[in-house]
């Protein structure tokens, strides 16, 4: 068993490696945007660098418009690119927010863990120790690299809060910075770490709740945009090749043509108005709703074409 986990790891560090040289010229990425992915790369805790990611994810999107550009025509096979680019750049933010949750699930459990360790008689760098060596997933490793930091020379305190930075979570910067003001006060640790697990459980119990009573506000908001929605526009613009389909020549009026031009621009607006509504409902900020656009826009896009395109054979079965 070990052995095939050996083998996996330097299966998967071999395929990694090759991919690696593949990368973009730095100066064909704007400073910024290189910088952004750089951070949010670091935060999905992901091998790669920007300008490989962005050549990864460029390679990936030529060789779907080749193949669906092939079978379906060069429109969707310029859509399917712009959508490959789009999962690829949200990808990475999927696996920070998923590590960040991570880390906020196991931060009450680390915190008094830590307390007892402290009132058990150990320093703090022997406690953190400890939680590197114990199962607590995501937070084990970020705390792995507080502990090579404290031993290359940098202070506890950067450390952690270096640590905050890198999660980008409102929950553990809060917490951390407690923990060193605790600290810095001489308050007892333990007390300070058991008083900050507390809250960060309380708060993680809000948040829980109120994910619960948006789930079905954000349920209908999602079927509504991205199938309901699509599907019944899709048939509307599908009649046309519905009738051409029965045999006879069907005159279909320039304004009728204009409507189903319309509808595949009111079916992307309409999934992207449904994302920012999905963030005020959620986290009470339409901004947040932003990260849900492109699967929203690209899933209800799809269904829209897939209808429009598969009724009349649909239709022609029975």
């Amino acid at each position: 068993m070990a052995e095939a986990e050996e083998r996996k790891v330097s299966a998967r560090e071999r395929i990694i490696s090759i991919i690696s040289k593949i990368r973009v010229p730095e100066k064909l990425i704007p400073k910024k945007i290189r910088i952004s992915l750089e951070y949010l790369l670091i935060n999905a805790n992901m091998p790669f660098s920007a300008q490989e990611w962005i050549a990864i994810s460029t390679m990936l999107g030529f060789i779907s418009f080749l193949v669906v550009g092939f079978l379906g025509g060069i429109v969707y096979g310029i859509f399917s690119f712009m959508g490959v680019l789009a999962a690829m750049m949200i990808y990475p933010k999927l696996q920070a927010e998923k590590r960040k949750a991570q880390i906020e699930e196991f931060l009450p459990d680390v915190l008094h863990h830590m307390a007892v360790g402290i009132r058990s008689g150990l320093v703090l760098e022997s406690v953190i120790k400890n939680i590197v060596e114990s199962n607590y997933g995501a937070i084990s490793e970020e705390f792995a690299k507080i502990l090579v930091e404290v031993r290359k020379g940098r202070s506890l305190r950067d450390a952690l809060l270096s640590f905050a930075r890198r999660t980008r979570s409102p929950i553990v910067t809060r917490a951390i910075t407690l923990m060193i003001e605790g600290i810095e006060s001489g308050a007892p640790i333990s007390d300070v770490l058991d008083d900050i697990s507390e809250d960060v459980r309380a708060v993680r119990q809000l948040m829980r709740e109120r994910k619960s009573l948006t789930a079905q506000q954000v349920s209908f908001l999602v079927m509504m945009s991205a199938f309901a929605g699509p599907s019944v526009m899709g048939i509307v613009a599908g009649l046309p090749n519905v009738f051409a389909g029965l045999g006879g020549e069907v005159a279909v009026p320039p304004e009728i043509k204009d409507i189903i031009k319309a509808l595949n621009f009111y079916v992307i607006a309409q999934a992207f108005a449904t994302s920012l509504m999905i963030g005020v409902v959620m986290y009470g900020d339409f901004r947040k709703g932003l990260r849900f656009a492109p699967p929203l826009c690209i899933g209800a896009y799809g269904v829209f074409i897939g209808v429009q395109k598969f009724l009349p054979s649909f239709l022609g079965a029975f």
